[in-house]
């Protein structure tokens, strides 16, 4: 069986550093991709073997094992230090083996050990030679001597006193131009009044989401760099040094109690009375931006945010139609890596979005309006990438930025290259303590933050990190002021970080998401919408009361009871589901036309999340659940209406086979038709749910005016790009507006046209109770209702289609009297009118339930049959019952 395919070996899962990827003593052999066993006395690397400390390699024979390496301090002799044979210790030179490093060690202080000549050959035996005075052996380059530094005044250097127990050179007494790493510590703990032991680098880690959900490191970087970065920017102003200073107190959190922090803010005290940008006037009021310190804090207590000194002029037109106003936003970032080189400017464009994306999509959200929207569920893995890709420099440093706008203050760019005119955009970091909590005003705002950061959680050099720390979320806010809609308040960029444990397999995605979004001040129009709801609802309560007494008063009752009480409640439900719709509808009206439509900077829509929209909602799913308990309360009263077919009908005289006189009963199929007839009456609607779902389907499907729900100032009905979102706002009345203007059209279409020259279906059923000699009374209340009166003017209608024609041709001529209850009347509207509002009094209405209703209900449960009067008694009232259905 042919196989070429083949099993990488290691555990790939978690990055593509070979490093970590083979099990004990075993190594990645890149030229097979397979991890391999070293041989005896041998340690694994990444990529190969290495001969352990007192070993040396020994030559192979061609075949396995290849690496092997034999002892040499079991030989009493010394390891060379290209672990390639075996060398004695001179004694005589004071040169002696130390079992522990598998090496010569010299007994003198003042002496390096040195294993070749000055010709560079290897010597028979390593040697112990005096350095040079005033020089010392190297502390970390074996075979060297090297001498202290001269420190001090030009005129009277002093050389720095070599200290054998530490190996390292100390400041003589008296010399205050030379500071050593005991001195600078010690002048800035009593400067600043720190404890600067091993806890000024501890850094805490929190939700790791692996095996141990919180870690504290005792950071490397901290320890080797704090000091001497703090003490050098504070000693001779080195800017570099002041700006990796900073950043160790941005991967600090910003954290007050951090000495990192604290030495920051020390030093920008110290240089408080000399601060940038002082020439051109100076910021306004002072925010600590101190010569040689970069900015870090903003100064509490200060609403930065609302400050209206930003000019810039922004418009909804297309980019370069005009010169002074600005239709794409140019955000700025100023890169500086973790050790302080400051590698300039460059544009944000694409480069925050750890989620990537269409390329001709990333650069839309400067887009001035364009609400945007990039958010992923990514594998930690992916994200860490991602973010290295995008955080780090060519040579692995941490990157820090400092956000800025652009702000030419409403005139055209003078030269083709930026920034000109640079407006600092405050960061909000959510991993703050001060920022976590609800309230709004005491927020630390910040100027620098990073993407990705691997090297304050390293605890112990060439180790991988205890935790890595990223920007999971980063929301981007511009908002719009109320007074000059052409002109911005100061955009806030809102990051918050993840932890994560580099070296643990997460089973679960990290959601990440990148988020810019243009709002504006919408306190007046919700104030006014408040007033006309409130306005609607008393409106619409004294509707309804109304109502509730004209009901009332038809029953001819002042106390209410249970039936009064569900009618008041169904009523009620209706007229706040008909109050909140037209709400609703208006306020969703004006989003969307005064939105969509604009020309000019007026107004943003506001988003689902917000508190408002969020009400909007509710107040929306209270009408829907209104209607619905309004509509199940019009079934239930449309169910238990009282309906009495009146048959006019006379009984016909006949003759029997035998020749004797008598009546044939009349016939029952015209009571069935009409009762027929008038239940299909019921389902009558004035618009067709068919049709208006099939046009709805047609406009918002077909010719795509559901996209008019996104949020763009536009009127375009464009497929939306993946970065967009809709608002409920806008697609309710994009709904709501079709489903209103289809229902006009179907109402206007049906009572100018169909009624008039098609038919009309409550006059068509007039008609055919007239030509079936039978009336109508409708019960829909206790004393009130309907009469239709049908009896016709033939002696009889259950006869042959020759005498109804003939019938029908009389009255067509005019020669038979009109068909209205009271045809002898002179107005001939009163004369024709065969529809008419009931009433009865309460008495009759208690006669009728127990005499009359009582009797129907018996006999329709006897099923007897009948003809003649009202349908014949009881078996003509077509399926009565007093619990429910048509009576």
């Amino acid at each position: 069986q042919v196989k070429t395919s083949f099993t990488v070996d290691g555990d790939w899962t978690n990055g593509v550093a070979a490093a970590t990827k083979c099990s004990d003593n075993k190594f990645f052999d890149p030229a097979g991709l397979q991890c391999m066993t070293c041989g005896a006395n041998a340690n694994a690397t990444a990529l190969a073997c290495a001969c352990a400390a007192g070993t040396y390699l020994t030559a192979g024979t061609g075949v396995a094992p290849y690496t092997t390496c034999a002892s040499c301090v079991a030989l009493g002799l010394a390891t060379s230090w290209d672990n390639t044979t075996c060398v004695a210790c001179d004694n005589t030179t004071g040169a002696s083996l130390s079992a522990a490093t598998g090496d010569c060690a010299c007994s003198n202080a003042t002496h390096a050990l040195v294993e070749r000549g000055v010709t560079g050959m290897r010597l028979a035996s390593k040697q112990c030679v005096e350095c040079p005075p005033p020089s010392f052996p190297h502390p970390s380059e074996k075979g060297k001597c090297f001498e202290c530094p001269y420190v001090g005044p030009p005129a009277a250097p002093v050389a720095m006193a070599y200290d054998a127990a530490t190996r390292t050179c100390k400041c003589p007494v008296g010399v205050a131009e030379c500071i050593d790493a005991d001195a600078k510590k010690s002048t800035l703990a009593t400067k600043f009044r720190l404890t600067l032991d091993s806890t000024r680098a501890a850094i805490r880690f929190y939700n790791l989401g692996a095996a141990v959900s919180s870690a504290t490191v005792e950071s490397l970087l901290f320890l080797d760099t704090l000091i001497d970065v703090a003490a050098d920017c504070r000693n001779f102003a080195n800017r570099t040094q002041c700006n990796a200073l900073a950043n160790l107190c941005v991967l600090a959190m910003y954290d007050a109690a951090a000495a990192a922090c604290k030495l920051y803010r020390g030093i920008v005290d110290e240089r408080k009375a000399q601060e940038y940008h002082s020439s051109d006037g100076g910021l306004n009021p002072a925010v600590g931006w101190s010569e040689t310190m970069p900015w870090l804090y903003y100064s509490t207590g200060v609403d930065y945010l609302g400050r209206t000194d930003l000019a810039a002029l922004v418009t909804f037109d297309e980019p370069g139609s005009s010169t002074t106003e600005l239709s794409t936003l140019q955000f700025i970032l100023s890169v500086t890596t973790l050790s302080g080189q400051w590698l300039g400017f460059r544009p944000v464009g694409k480069l925050l979005q750890l989620c990537g994306g269409r390329e001709q999509d990333l650069t839309q959200w400067q887009r001035f309006g364009t609400n945007y929207f990039n958010q992923c569920n990514l594998p930690v893995a992916e994200v860490l990438d991602a973010a290295r890709g995008m955080g780090k420099s060519p040579g692995g440093e941490t990157l820090f930025f400092d956000l800025y706008i652009q702000d030419l203050r409403g005139a055209p760019p003078t030269v083709n290259v930026w920034p000109e005119s640079l407006y600092p955009v405050p960061i909000r970091v959510g991993n703050i303590l001060v920022n976590q909590n609800a309230a709004g005003d005491d927020d630390l705002m910040v100027r620098r933050f990073f993407v990705i950061d691997e090297t304050a959680g390293v605890a112990v050099a060439g180790a991988a990190a205890v935790a890595v720390t990223y920007a999971q979320t980063m929301h981007v806010t511009v908002r719009i002021r109320s007074d000059e809609k052409s002109r911005l308040f100061p955009p806030i960029l809102d990051l918050t970080y993840a932890q994560r444990d580099p070296s643990f397999s997460y089973a679960t995605s990290d959601a990440v998401s990148f988020r810019v979004l243009y709002t504006m001040a919408t306190d007046e129009f919700w104030q006014t919408w408040e007033a006309i709801f409130i306005t609607f609802m008393v409106l619409g309560g004294a509707q309804w009361m109304y109502g509730v007494m004209q009901v009332s008063r038809r029953r001819q009752t002042r106390d209410p009871d249970a039936k009064s009480l569900m009618h008041a409640l169904g009523t009620a439900a209706g007229a706040v589901a008909t109050s909140f719709t037209v709400i609703l509808f208006c306020g969703s009206g004006y989003w969307f036309l005064f939105f969509k439509a604009q020309t000019e900077v007026y107004t943003m829509v506001p988003l689902d999340s917000e508190r408002e929209v969020t009400l909007f909602k509710m107040l929306l799913t209270v009408a829907a659940v209104c209607a619905a308990i309004s509509m199940a309360h019009t079934v239930y009263r449309q169910c238990n209406y009282d309906i009495l077919f009146l048959d006019w009908e006379k009984a016909r005289a006949t003759l029997t086979p035998a020749g004797k006189a008598t009546t044939a009963p009349v016939s029952t199929w015209r009571q069935f038709f009409i009762a027929n007839e008038w239940n299909e009456l019921q389902t009558q609607r004035i618009t067709s749910r068919d049709l208006t779902l099939l046009l709805m389907m047609l406009f918002l499907l077909g010719l795509d005016f559901q996209n008019l729900g996104v949020i763009e100032p536009t009127m375009r009905t464009n497929e939306p790009a993946p970065y967009q979102v809709s608002s409920l706002l806008l697609r309710f009345a994009i709904g709501g507006g079709l489903m209103l203007v289809i229902g006009l059209c179907q109402i206007a279409y049906k009572i100018v046209f169909h009624h008039n020259y098609v038919c009309h279906p409550i006059q068509q059923f007039v008609d055919l109770l007239s030509l079936s000699n039978i009336s109508i009374i409708i019960l829909d209340d206790e004393c009130s209702g309907y009469y239709i009166h049908g009896r016709s003017l033939m002696a009889f209608t259950d006869t042959s289609m020759a005498e109804l024609s003939q019938q029908m041709r009389k009255e067509q001529e005019m020669q038979v009297s009109a068909r209205g209850l009271v045809p002898s009347s002179t107005r001939q509207d009163l004369a024709e009118n065969q529809c008419f509002e009931l009433f009865i009094t309460k008495e009759l209405r208690v006669a009728y339930e127990s005499k009359l209703l009582r009797r129907i209900e018996e006999a329709a449960a006897m099923r007897s049959g009948g003809g003649g009067g009202i349908m014949g008694g009881a078996a003509n009232i077509m399926g009565h019952s007093r619990s429910g259905g048509g009576r």
